[in-house]
């Protein structure tokens, strides 16, 4: 469920870092919970494992899940400091602290805590979003004990390095510069930039290179101390442990976790208005383009028929709108879909094309086109069915995993969907009907509102 669309994969990390990714033992536990016993075994069991939620004296909301097949354990940590919490002229900083709470602890270098993992098996990472930051650890049953002891350490007592924290900002600067070379990337960030104005989400995740290049240990250490408390956070444990398990061995760890005010971040969102045109002169073989609007966020009642809506316009399978009439009837776009963002304050939707740079007025047109469709014209009941069939279908699939079921409940919690949710969600969806997917259709989507093109604009004949 998560609401961040994946992007073009980052480059990986060329620090230390890497040497978690790489050692054997990580591989053998990631390979034996990812793909040997998926939660879900094959379509005559679809059923989601039942969580419960406690509420710890430090207010950490702790969700427990049992799943047995394994003799495994995973954590996943979600914390409210996503890059929406970054100072405006800091950007980035939410991201080098998720990445950096890894490197060091009072009592623990970056190399022993690496050491320690690899001797029992371990995974442990770190990641950030524009609305929350997210660590993970999986570990076999037996080194739980051993396992806690690492993740409570990294998550309470983070120390931020200096020479350790210089070398990860190299690598987020890298990783900034090569995206400058991907057109879809370049694509993004101009349209986020442009839709959302001057508020948090306009920014990339990462930054910039001159405000990481700035940040120092003094401000990842005001910023975790800011946000990084049990009462902002969410903790999911599941696998072979039981709720009585958790209470015995992992809540005393957690019990030193001290709660704090929090600072609350404005929530307006001010988007762009009218129409924008964005034009990115490149010297590259094909051009590349965005167009969309502002969406609902994530707890609107609109997400579901949106989600319909979008399945049906451009999911990116051959029976899509957009696939169809771009691509098998005019050849036009190598690839084309479509796709909603619905984060916490505020959401997008863009469609993405790329074609011959010479064919991109005439992609744009006919994408304004079935947009335009979708505003005016009922979709038919054939293309409803088939839409709600596919999304019910596929949703449990999506979190079959261990570790993506955590990250959804953990989600599930911070965008307040009800701990009823999975139960919930086919019915949500079944119950979408064509004359809701018109009314969303006709309250969002605005054809003209944002276009982006990379491209070289000689070729594409657009000044």
């Amino acid at each position: 469920m998560n609401s961040e669309k994946q992007k073009p994969p980052i480059a990986e990390f060329t620090h230390k870092i890497r040497a978690l990714a790489m050692n054997v033992k990580k591989h053998f536990i990631v390979f034996i919970l990812g793909l040997i016993v998926p939660l879900l075994t094959g379509a005559c069991c679809l059923a989601m494992p039942k969580a419960e939620m406690i509420e710890l004296p430090n207010h950490l909301k702790l969700i427990v899940f049992e799943e047995h097949s394994i003799p495994a354990v995973t954590l996943e940590l979600l914390v409210s400091a996503g890059s929406w919490q970054d100072p405006q002229e800091m950007k980035g900083l939410a991201n080098l602290t998720a990445k950096s709470i890894l490197l060091g602890t009072r009592s623990l270098s970056f190399d022993e805590i690496n050491k320690r993992l690899d001797f029992i098996g371990a995974s442990l990472d770190a990641d950030c979003t524009r609305d929350f930051a997210l660590i993970g650890m999986q570990v076999l049953k037996k080194d739980l004990d051993a396992g806690l002891g690492l993740f409570t350490e990294v998550i309470i007592h983070p120390t931020f390095p200096s020479a350790d924290v210089d070398g990860q900002k190299d690598d987020i600067i890298g990783s900034l510069r090569s995206k400058e070379d991907d057109p879809i990337e370049v694509a993004n960030k101009a349209f986020n930039r442009a839709l959302f104005v001057d508020n948090p989400y306009a920014s990339p995740v990462e930054g910039t290179e001159k405000s990481v290049a700035e940040i120092g240990t003094t401000e990842l250490s005001s910023f975790y101390s800011s946000f990084y408390r049990p009462n902002n956070s969410i903790l999911v444990i599941g696998g072979d442990i039981t709720l009585r398990e958790v209470k015995d061995i992992i809540v005393p760890k957690l019990v030193e976790w001290e709660a704090a005010g929090i600072s609350e971040t404005p929530s307006r969102v001010e988007f762009a208005e009218g129409v924008v045109n964005v034009a990115i002169d490149k010297p590259v073989s094909q051009a590349t383009i965005m167009l969309g609007c502002p969406a609902m966020e994530r707890a609107s009642a609109d997400y579901y028929p949106f989600q319909v809506l979008n399945q049906i316009l451009g999911s990116g399978d051959l029976s899509s709108r957009l696939m169809v009439e771009l691509r098998i009837k005019k050849g036009l776009a190598y690839a084309v879909e479509s796709y909603p963002e619905a984060r916490k304050h505020a959401g997008s939707f863009r469609v993405i094309i790329q074609t011959k740079a010479s064919s991109a007025k005439e992609s744009i047109a006919l994408a304004r086109k079935e947009l335009e469709r979708l505003r005016h014209e009922p979709v038919s009941e054939a293309e409803l069915q088939a839409a709600k069939k596919f999304l019910t279908g596929n949703f449990p699939l999506k979190y079959s995993q261990q570790i993506d079921y955590a990250k959804f409940l953990a989600q599930i919690q911070f965008y307040g969907l009800g701990s009823d949710y999975p139960d919930r969600y086919a019915s949500l969806i079944n119950a979408v009907t064509s004359e809701e997917i018109l009314g969303v259709a006709k309250k969002y989507i605005a054809p003209e509102n944002v276009t982006v093109i990379v491209a070289d604009l000689k070729k594409a004949q657009i000044k």
